[in-house]
């Protein structure tokens, strides 16, 4: 075949004739299923070569392969291996030595962590990392807010605040106090009872042209007008709110009042009356409790404004939107009373709520009487079922179900140095994380320095004034007991520059030396060689151009208050985060030691236990409370207290707006098919008392935590 292509004029061939010739003799056909092994490339015939000059006898003849044009669906190509056993030999001992090659080229990538990976792992605290918000998210809808002022008061600093609430509060007291003693005189006048002899006076009566009812109904009138009087502030304030188009719960007490009275004055010249007495002191004892409330409130108010006006510069508790893990987060700092005395004369969450119920209540009450008496073609008794309406949609609880509960908390929480502000305070509260310091957790006196030990000759002095400038740039709680060691070994502080925070210490340069600060743990990490028996877990370590200098035994002692507070705060939803600066404060020391829930806390990393301890964080958080003393405990206190102040509001109001409506629907109906037997004052008495019955609950489980 060869011999052909070489003549000039050769005959050409295709690639199966020349496979067919030199590797392909005897091929047998591939089993169905099964790739073939050899392409059968398509030929076609060629057209005549172009005539060329003659070549000369040792070149080569050149084949030219023509392919047909692909078609529209490619089809894959199967692999071409060679024949022979030599040549499959070949090709696997090539396949062999590629993954080879690739193997040598990747076995390092899972090996094992260096020596100095190893130590970070054993002797660095594990930390929990932050949950960033999700920016792919759509934006939360804001959360529905009750208060929400066009304008707040002024800001009058706290001690003329307590004065303001002083005036008149004794005397708001005492007329409280007769109030409830008029209320409850009515109340004996409207049932019957065998000690009030109405029927001995029937005959004297008689002889002046009176009857028993008359004169009951008027005695009933005259109470609840003394009533009345004696809670002026009350009806005052109900009229501004309704002629400023503003109701609150007040306007509902002032039309009970106003249409109670008309009925008393009228019930002994209508008829079918005879014997069914007003509901006068049920209104009276309305009132007589609304002003208990606004009393209550006035003398808390007062006393969280005395309690703020005693320390110049208090502790701030605020509550930030996203400072941690994209949540709300309490912090405390040290801070002034600004914004507190607005806050504190803001209205509170009752009020807050009858700004929308009122209106409600007042429009309700009116076509429930309208319905009753002239719906019922029955406008004789239409002052008798306003007075019933009214007076059943100005529920008890209404105006107490701030003040009561209000009033137990701030007597609490003035005990143990703290103090909300206000409703807007306590409104705040709410689930996420509190940040819990050095000083929280030991305030100061609780930790001591218990034994100086130097190493390596190194003067006392100079270890004590290294360590005690490092802690005090270091800013943790550590400062204090230092700076008085510092003092009593007379030792001076040095100026720090190149502060590098790490986990378990710091590192700085002082007077051209590099001193090391913190537990032996990080002594370990920085490659500080420990005498044996002198690694233990509650002292700092000084190391000074990398050798060991100090060591300073610690004492931690840590009030019993601190794991109930911390139990309060998870029990509320409240997750501590634990931004201790104090080298020696790690979840592993605070668990073994101490025994505090550290499973149920978080442990930020140093970098962002720095920010979140900073003194005057740099975003402004909302006021929640201010604290006159250090520690966990009154911390505690004020975030549990504001957060069951919430709920315990929520479920009073709950529970006054649902006795309004039960009862406006009660009295409608009694007074539409004129049951005066059945909606007699004492059972208007016994169904109004019920509300009282949760609120008083309610009010009492506020501050037992």
């Amino acid at each position: 075949m060869s011999d052909e292509m070489k003549k000039p004029g050769g005959r050409e061939y295709t690639v199966d004739e020349i496979l067919a010739e030199y590797g392909s003799k005897g091929r047998r056909s591939p089993k169905p299923g099964q790739p073939s092994k050899v392409v059968d490339f398509p030929t076609e015939k060629l057209p005549p070569m172009p005539s060329a000059p003659p070549q000369d006898s040792g070149d080569e003849p050149t084949i030219r392969l023509v392919k047909k044009p692909p078609k529209q669906e490619a089809q894959p190509i199967p692999e071409i291996v060679p024949e022979g056993v030599g040549r499959t030999i070949g090709a696997r001992l090539h396949t062999l030595l590629r993954r080879a090659d690739h193997f040598a080229d990747h076995m390092y990538d899972q090996a094992q962590p260096d020596e100095q990976a190893r130590k970070a792992e054993k002797y660095t605290p594990g930390v929990d990392r932050e949950v960033l918000p999700d920016s792919s998210a759509p934006p939360r809808r804001p959360r529905l807010r009750l208060v929400k002022p066009k304008q707040l008061p002024p800001d009058t600093p706290p001690a003329q605040l307590a004065a303001q609430y002083q005036k008149g509060l004794k005397a708001q007291a005492v007329r409280a106090r007769f109030a409830l003693l008029l209320a409850l005189l009515a109340a004996l006048c409207s049932v019957e009872l065998p000690p009030l002899p109405w029927n001995a006076l029937a005959g004297e009566l008689a002889a002046l042209g009176l009857e028993v009812f008359q004169l009951r109904c008027w005695v009933l009138t005259a109470l609840l007008a003394l009533t009345a009087l004696l809670c002026y502030e009350i009806l005052a304030a109900g009229a501004k709110q309704f002629f400023t188009l503003r109701p609150r719960g007040e306007s509902v007490l002032l039309f009970a009042l106003l249409f109670t009275l008309a009925d008393g004055l009228t019930a002994p010249r209508m008829p079918g009356r005879a014997g069914f007495m007003p509901f006068s002191a049920v209104t009276a004892l309305g009132l007589a409790l609304a002003l208990d409330g606004e009393h209550r409130r006035r003398r808390a108010d007062r006393m969280a404004a005395k309690a703020a006006s005693q320390v110049k510069t208090p502790y701030v508790v605020s509550i930030h939107p996203t400072l941690w893990s994209s949540k709300p987060t309490y912090t405390k700092s040290s801070g002034s009373s600004l914004g507190f005395g607005s806050q504190l004369q803001l209205e509170d969450g009752g009020h807050a709520a009858y700004r929308v119920a009122a209106p409600l209540l007042l429009l309700g009450a009116m076509l429930c009487t309208l319905m009753a008496s002239a719906g019922q073609k029955a406008p004789e008794r239409v002052l008798w079922a306003a007075s019933a309406c009214f007076t059943a949609a100005a529920s008890w609880p209404a105006l107490l179900a701030f003040a009561l509960p209000y009033q137990k908390l701030t007597q609490r929480l003035n005990r143990v140095g703290a103090v909300l502000a206000g409703w807007p305070g306590a409104a705040r509260c709410g689930q996420g994380g509190v940040i819990v310091s050095d000083l929280d957790l030991f305030p100061t006196g609780s930790v001591q320095v218990a034994q100086v030990k130097v190493f390596g000759g190194v003067a006392t002095e100079k270890v004590v004034g290294y360590t005690a400038t490092m802690l005090r740039v270091m800013d943790c709680g550590l400062t204090r007991p230092f700076h008085d060691l510092l003092r009593t070994y007379g030792a001076l502080y040095r100026e720090v520059s190149g502060l590098e925070w790490h986990e378990g210490g710091a590192s700085g340069i002082i007077r051209s030396q590099e001193v090391l600060v913190g537990t032996a743990a990080y002594m370990h990490l920085m490659e500080v060689l420990i005498p044996p028996g002198h690694n233990v877990k509650n002292a700092i370590f000084c190391a000074i151009n990398g050798q060991l200098s100090g060591l300073f035994l610690l004492n931690y002692a840590m009030s019993g208050a601190v794991n109930p507070s911390l139990s309060a705060l998870m029990g509320a939803g409240a997750a501590p985060v634990l931004a201790t600066r104090d080298p020696n404060l790690i979840p592993a020391l605070l668990e073994q030691k101490f025994k505090l829930p550290v499973d149920k806390m978080e442990f930020p990393p140093v970098d962002r236990r720095l920010d979140l301890s900073k003194p005057a964080p740099e975003e402004a958080g909302e006021l929640v409370a201010l604290l006159s003393r250090e520690g966990l405990g009154p911390y505690c206190d004020a975030v549990v207290g504001g957060r069951r102040l919430r709920l315990a509001v929520r479920l009073g109001l709950a529970f006054a707006l649902a006795g309004s409506v039960i009862g406006l629907c009660l009295t409608f109906y009694l007074t539409s098919v004129g049951a005066y037997a059945s909606l007699t004052p004492a059972n208007f008495l016994v169904f109004m008392a019920a509300w009282l019955v949760p609120q008083w609950l309610i009010s009492n489980w506020v501050n037992q935590y």
